[in-house]
């Protein structure tokens, strides 16, 4: 006789399948880590490079994120971009990676609070002061939008929202997303190296002064140690001799000449050159002509004749040469200039200013993959020659409406009002920066005495390591804006009639010089991409309520017509079997 289960009994049965099989799934899934990331970007899958990095830790890194409590909805974005940056690190490094999120204003004490905002700008981070927006009212919150990472004792700030402003927006919520990555991954790089790059800026030719570099100086001493020297016809300025080795040893990995406006003595050059033999890397940022907008203030016209530099043939035989030009471009920075007078009033008007290049990249390499626009000023286009060995790649051009003005050149005002004839005689993607990488010869080759070159102390050498550099036809590329009373610098690609950073020249000379320095994995990492999806932010306060109730009252009601749904065929199973 066959025992019939009643209809009760089967569904515990079920149930108890049901629980047994979820727990299963649940223990089983305890030991395997499957995660797949679904978006177009990837943006919750990390590099190659940062796995790498993060193998690598010696040791537990502490990071203190200072992005928690009551957030606009872009930095409350931001705290959970960062939080899931940081639990796809530990993924890889689970043992060596701890973080934590504070709230620097949590605590109800004013004094307090101060207190821990002082400390806060001690250690190196910035505040923003936003408004709040809550049922229609205002009001005002410091937040400090960064991390302390420390390793060992030592600490090193990440500012984690990259703004001049005090106020960010959704655009700069969004470029700080993307770069969250790499900053952690820098940071991390930073507090655990114990041997830094050494790189030095060039002085003594009219080169820019430190504080004209200073943003890229100090965005470049977070990886490397940043130094200024002087050549002085010294030939161990930059290099010294090791005894019993055949070849001069070099004291700095790379080596930066900005915008120098004299001649290099012959020495000067041969020091340069054997640095560049001996493995040297060089980024060259050197203006053809002497233009600049000083001499347009008490004249409404000036001359531009060519800087004797004496570097011509010495980039010449890298297989470069910068010509004594200047490029017009429509793709182009404004300029604000009195127009005629409007009643009793002078009127400040904003026009295309044609001498000042804004160049969007439009190259794949890395160093300007996904940057902004680059902004020169009075530069000069490249030629690319011939030299044996050496691989030349083109970074920057013109747009497709450019033209140069060969030497001299004669620079208006009027030009703002008569444009230059672009759509008739345009020369379009005219090389503007230029990569060379190779084993260079030396531009002293069968130029010097014998007695000289054959000397042990001096250890001349024909032809050289391989090595890389880059060459760009404009000075200014590198230099910041300065106030010289105040002693204050602004960003490098600031721009003062927007009043923010739009231009992409810091970036591009970091990715340059981690390029030059064998850091492309830091290149990597920067060049990832991460759309803005933003919500409308008037709907997001017109339809409060709407999206209220839906997102409360819809789940319940999904809930209930499944119920409903049960019910249904469970009666109708019972139905049939009855």
């Amino acid at each position: 006789m066959i025992m019939k289960r009643s209809p009760r009994t089967s569904d515990l049965l079920e149930l108890v399948m049901g629980l047994a099989i979820v727990g299963l799934v649940l223990f089983i899934g305890g030991f395997l880590r499957l995660r797949a990331d679904l978006t177009n970007e990837k943006r919750f899958t990390l590099t190659p490079a940062t796995h790498t990095m993060l193998e690598e830790l010696p040791d537990v890194v502490y990071v203190k994120v200072y992005l928690s409590g009551a957030l606009p909805a872009d930095l409350q974005r931001l705290s959970q971009s960062t939080k899931d940056l940081l639990d796809e690190m530990r993924i890889t490094q689970p043992e060596k990676l701890q973080y934590t999120f504070i709230d620097p204003s949590e605590s109800p004490d004013e004094q307090t609070r101060k207190e821990t905002y002082d400390q806060l700008q001690k250690d190196g981070l910035q505040y923003s002061s936003i408004r709040m927006r809550d049922k229609g009212a205002f009001s005002e919150r410091i937040v400090f939008p960064g991390a302390l990472v420390t390793y060992r004792g030592k600490t090193v700030p990440v500012q984690l929202l990259k703004t001049q402003l005090r106020t960010p927006d959704a655009d700069i919520v969004n470029r700080s997303i993307n770069n969250l990555e790499y900053e952690f991954a820098s940071s991390f790089r930073q507090v655990t190296s114990m041997n830094k790059a050494k790189i030095a800026f060039l002085e003594g030719h009219g080169e820019l002064g430190e504080l004209e570099v200073m943003d890229v100086t100090n965005a470049l001493s977070e990886l490397y140690d940043v130094t200024r020297v002087r050549i002085d016809e010294r030939i161990d300025a930059l290099s010294h001799k090791v005894e019993g080795v055949a070849y001069r040893v070099n004291d700095f990995d790379a080596l930066i000449i900005a915008k120098p406006d004299s001649a290099f003595p012959d020495r000067d050059r041969y020091v340069i050159d054997q640095f560049i033999m001996n493995g040297g890397k060089v980024m060259w940022l050197v203006d053809a002509m002497n233009a600049n907008l000083d001499s347009l203030r008490k004249n409404q016209f000036s001359i531009a004749v060519p800087n004797n530099t004496g570097l011509d043939d010495v980039l010449f035989a890298y297989g470069v040469r910068i010509n004594k030009d200047l490029v017009l471009d429509r793709s182009c920075a404004p300029i604000e200039l009195y127009t005629q007078p409007y009643g009793n009033q002078r009127k400040l008007e904003r026009f295309p200013w044609y001498w000042e290049p804004v160049l969007i990249p439009e190259s794949t390499h890395p160093i300007v993959s996904n940057i902004d626009p680059v902004h020169l000023r009075f530069a000069s286009n490249l030629d690319t020659v011939g030299a044996e060995g050496i691989t030349k790649t083109i970074l920057l051009t013109s747009s497709p409406a450019s033209l140069a003005q060969r030497s001299p050149v004669r620079i208006s005002l009027n030009v703002v009002e008569m444009a230059p004839p672009f759509d008739r005689q345009s020369t379009p993607y005219m090389p503007m920066a230029v990569l060379l990488e190779g084993s260079f010869t030396s531009a002293f080759i069968d130029l010097l005495p014998p007695n000289f070159t054959k000397d042990p102390t001096v250890a001349y050498r024909e032809h050289g390591k391989r090595t890389s550099q880059i060459v760009v036809g404009d000075g200014d590329v590198i230099g910041n804006r300065i106030d010289a009373s105040k002693g204050m610098y602004y960003t490098l690609g600031f721009d003062r009639y927007a009043n923010a950073k739009i231009y992409g020249n810091r970036e591009f000379l970091i990715n340059a010089m981690n390029y030059l320095l064998d850091d492309q994995s830091l290149i990597s990492i920067r060049s990832r991409a991460i759309t803005l999806r933003q919500l409308d932010p008037e709907r997001i306060v017109d339809d409060r309520a709407w999206w209220q109730v839906m997102n409360t009252a819809l789940p319940v009601l999904f809930a209930v017509l499944l119920g409903m749904l049960y019910q249904y065929f469970r009666r109708r199973k019972a139905t049939r079997t009855s």
